[in-house]
């Protein structure tokens, strides 16, 4: 094995590897052998099919498994002999296969920055004052009331109001012809500026039952939905049905109604408190935040490109699944990705940042996490995926997975053990001015 190593940038590097024809050969007896012990060629008895006709039939596969399988083998060797740790797994390429004489491929990676982290101990940071005002708890209380609202159906008139529910069929139509995203069969919609886009709500305020409605709106060239950017587009709504949502009033039988409350005043109480607890909660996701961003300060770092590719494909994955189940096409969810592009590649550095500091947390307080603790997790995933259970126990089946679940738990670890060390004078916690 020959390996030549270049360095691409401060953290770039690129080796070059190439195997001999006695390696490649060696590897490729060993295929045949094994291939030779397990497949049953006609007219012949296992184990017993000359290595011709194995590679006439299977030459092109067991070509494709050796290349692999070296190709997988000697980059591991290549990099443990040289001391270098992707800080990402690398990227491969096979610039010459002729197995005859040689295989040559390259491996390109950024390594992990030397980095120790300094600067945290006697760190103090102030827990956020937590207040919860008696406008915030009727707030949540006329939330819960929503939830538990009742669509009834309108008897006594037939003209869509504000605030409806309509069962309806839409359709958008442009130069004559129908829009393909833009029509839809007895769908129900919520007459709102806030829940109808495109300024439908024009059209739907007013619109009488089983009486087609028209109104033709144009929309800019640069408008955020590209099919209808640029366009004269004619709506045409049939409503159907009209409902409106009825709330139960807020008093001591709704309180009972939902379960354990013995009448309201027991309701806002328990309301206050949770509000107070997601106060609490929501401030230490803030407060350990802040230590992470000011560890981030004491201690720069330079970022290497690959980490931070790999978070950004992992931040625009994630947002691109979320858009899509709100219904957004996934083009229009991809244009929203490209205009948030230079948010979205903040938030990868800061995350590839966190990471690399977090890692160096984990060597310094000589953190591990046990099969034990390991084992422990993956089950309440698994409990926790409810109808992708499956799917989660086949993810965590493999050992890539699990290391990677490992080395978060790790990066969780340290990062609570700093945390636990930060000197903070006692939380304040101010209730509302009445109490609920």
């Amino acid at each position: 094995m020959n390996i030549s190593i270049e360095n691409t940038a401060p953290l770039g590097r690129k080796l070059v590897v190439e195997l001999g024809a006695d390696e490649i050969r060696q590897e490729m007896d060993s295929s045949y052998n094994e291939l030779r012990r397990t497949v049953q060629l006609k007219g012949f008895r296992q184990g017993r099919a000359p290595r011709k006709l194995l590679e006439r039939f299977f030459g092109d596969q067991v070509r494709s498994d050796v290349i692999q399988k070296l190709v997988r083998e000697y980059t591991e060797r290549a990099l443990a002999e040289n001391n270098l740790r992707p800080v990402v797994a690398p990227e491969v390429v096979t610039e010459e296969a002729d197995l005859d004489k040689s295989l040559r491929f390259t491996v390109s990676f950024d390594v992990r920055p030397e980095l120790v982290v300094s600067n945290y101990e006697g760190i103090e940071l102030a827990d956020p004052e937590i207040k919860v005002s008696d406008e915030e708890v009727e707030a949540a209380l006329g939330r819960l009331r929503e939830r538990h609202g009742t669509l009834q159906k309108v008897a006594d008139r037939r003209v869509v109001r504000d605030g409806d529910f309509v069962l309806a069929r839409l359709e958008g139509r442009a130069n004559g012809e129908p829009l393909a995203n833009f029509r839809v069969e007895d769908r129900l919609f919520a007459v709102s500026s806030e829940a109808l886009a495109h300024g439908l709500e024009r059209l739907f305020v007013n619109a009488e039952i089983g009486v087609e409605a028209r109104q033709t709106m144009d929309y800019p060239a640069d408008y955020r939905e590209r099919e209808l950017a640029g366009k004269s587009v004619e709506w045409r709504l049939t409503v159907k049905e009209v409902f409106r949502r009825e709330l139960p009033e807020l008093d001591d039988e709704f309180a009972r109604d939902l379960g354990s409350y013995a009448n309201l005043d027991e309701l806002r109480r328990a309301t206050h408190e949770h509000l107070i607890e997601d106060a609490r909660q929501e401030g230490q996701i803030r407060l350990k935040q802040g230590l992470l961003d000011l560890l981030a300060e004491r201690n720069p770092v330079e970022l290497p490109l690959s980490l931070v590719a790999a978070e950004r494909r992992a931040i625009d994955a994630e947002l691109l699944a979320v858009l899509e189940a709100q219904g957004i096409s996934r083009e229009r969810a991809l244009e929203s990705l490209g205009e948030r592009a230079e948010e979205l590649q903040a938030r990868a550095e800061r995350q590839a940042r966190n990471t690399l500091i977090l890692d160096a947390l984990v060597a310094q307080e000589k953190v591990e996490v046990s099969d034990d603790e390991l084992a422990d997790r993956i089950v309440a995933s698994v409990r926790e995926g409810a109808n992708a259970r499956q799917q989660r126990a086949d993810f965590y089946s493999r050992p890539e997975n699990r290391e990677a679940l490992r080395a978060a738990m790790r990066r969780e670890k340290a990062f609570e053990a700093i945390f636990a060390r930060v000197r903070r004078p006692a939380q304040t916690q101010a209730a509302s001015g009445a109490e609920p």
